[in-house]
């Protein structure tokens, strides 16, 4: 199955263990030592998921689910896991991770159970108007970093207070380190934002949570209905080249999404961005299926 990421570099073992290394090395004054842990998103390998659920339900093994001892433990089978890293597990966790957006790293000086307990109140958001809820999937490193920057300033110190650093092997297959605030085992307190493992988020939050998840969505129905037109091409230069057509229809007001997706099939088959534009273009002056029969004319 297509998952719009590139193949993992293939040094990127080594660049985890550099990683981690230079960040001990970093914070060695601070008290309290500093664990290291895999993130896994179990959704993408159902069969990891599946061992890692029937793991989390022992004691002493190494493995937690997130939505353990949560409002919605009733979804464990779908839960990211942490697990506690070491030198034996991490080449057996990249080898179930490749090609797939599923896996990242922590360190922190919290305990395993500790570190669950922090993400309890950033495993859902409630929507703004009706007040519902919908699990935010911060494990999935397609939308880890999206995630981040779209909480509020409040919210994001509060997330990024349970951990000093996170490795996220990003779209590319190497390695994205995000910066943690906790590095002092004695600083620690528990967060005290959200409520019943929800948070709060604005109209434009929310917003912005759904539109940066429409280039991957795009990507992956051109993979289902459209294979021809990319394979072959790097699955993180096509979502590069989808999210900037995608940004160049918004400022045109093309913003139906089945016109978006149509367009976006045709623009993506041109070797220079000029065409694409041009496109855009005809689409916003004559509408967009008169620009497609025009593009598309000998």
């Amino acid at each position: 199955m297509y998952h719009g990421v590139d193949p993992h570099h293939p040094e990127l073992q080594s660049q985890i263990v550099t990683a981690i290394s230079n960040t001990i090395a970093e914070h060695e004054a601070q008290q309290g030592k500093l664990h290291a842990y895999a993130l896994v998103d179990g959704v993408y390998d159902k069969a990891l998921g599946l061992q890692l659920w029937e793991n989390s339900q022992q004691s002493d093994t190494g493995v937690v689910s997130l939505y353990g001892d949560s409002s919605i433990s009733g979804y464990e089978e779908v839960s990211p896991f942490l697990i506690r890293l070491g030198k034996n597990n991490l080449p057996q966790l990249l080898a179930y991770g490749q090609g797939k957006p599923m896996l990242s790293f922590l360190q922190t000086p919290l305990s395993l159970t500790a570190l669950q307990r922090h993400f309890a109140p950033f495993l859902q958001v409630h929507t703004p108007s009706d007040r519902l809820r919908f699990v935010i999937r911060f494990a999935d490193t397609l939308n880890t970093l999206n995630i981040l920057e779209t909480l509020s300033e409040t919210q994001l110190e509060a997330f990024r207070f349970g951990f000093t650093a996170w490795h996220v092997i990003n779209r590319k297959g190497t390695l994205t380190t995000i910066a943690g605030t906790y590095v002092d085992a004695a600083s620690y307190a528990a967060t005290e934002i959200g409520e019943a493992n929800a948070i709060d988020i604005t109209n434009r939050q929310y917003g912005r949570l759904v539109a940066d998840t429409e280039a991957d969505t795009i990507l992956c129905s051109l993979a289902e209905e459209a294979q021809q037109l990319i394979k072959g091409r790097k699955a993180s230069v096509l979502y590069n080249m989808i999210s900037n057509l995608l940004g160049e229809m918004t400022l045109r007001g093309i913003n139906s999404e089945p016109e978006r997706y149509a367009l976006m099939m045709k623009a993506i088959t041109f070797s220079d961005r000029t065409y694409a534009l041009e496109l855009l273009d005809q689409a916003q002056k004559i509408g967009v299926e008169a620009a497609l029969r025009r593009s598309s004319a000998p």
